[in-house]
């Protein structure tokens, strides 16, 4: 399954969203508060089998959708 996939999955566990975009804002469309992306990050550490750099959880960096399916890319393609 594609990582974008995969990431839309754990959104939709996460929120009562059922339609996600890459385009979603994490707070403003789908109501993620900071608690609530702390639970996201360590949910794509499980899912994808990854440790994400302390450096890189900056909430005012991660805004939308597309910056977390980035994020877990990058990740990807450097393992």
């Amino acid at each position: 399954m594609p990582i974008k996939e995969r990431v839309f999955e754990l959104l939709e566990g996460l929120t009562a969203v059922e339609e996600i975009s890459v385009y979603d804002e994490l707070a403003g469309d789908l109501g993620l508060d900071s608690l609530g992306l702390v639970t996201l990050l360590v949910a794509v550490e499980d899912t994808f089998q990854i440790e994400l750099d302390e450096s890189e959880l900056d909430p005012f960096a991660l805004q939308t959708v597309d910056d977390i399916v980035r994020l877990a890319e990058k990740y990807m393609k450097e393992e």
